[in-house]
């Protein structure tokens, strides 16, 4: 069995983004997306099994997306996202934006 059990291609990334967690907004940056999930560049550990917010724009699309995950790791100065599910109009701009990479 394979130690990747990643169903969706990642792509290597710089996109802005804010992070909610428990109700506080901070700024991090996406370093490698997903349609499954992130690895966001921030400077502060977080529990892994915490639910989070994430708001972030692509260019092939008007408005932001927004969609909730948890968090499946932390370490120092990153950590990881699974998204909860992704709306269609999302999952559309982000194969258009992954193609444009």
């Amino acid at each position: 069995m394979s130690a990747n059990r990643r169903s969706s291609t990642r792509h290597s990334v710089e996109l802005s983004v804010h992070l909610g967690i428990q109700g506080t907004d901070h700024d991090a940056t996406i370093r490698n997306l997903s349609l499954g999930g992130a690895s966001l560049s921030f400077t502060r550990r977080i529990a892994m099994g915490e639910r989070v917010q994430l708001r972030f724009q692509v260019p092939t699309l008007e408005e932001a997306i927004e969609v909730a995950g948890t968090v499946r790791w932390s370490g120092d100065d990153s950590l990881g996202v699974q998204f909860d599910g992704l709306r269609a109009r999302d999952v559309y701009a982000l194969g258009k934006y992954f193609e444009t990479l």
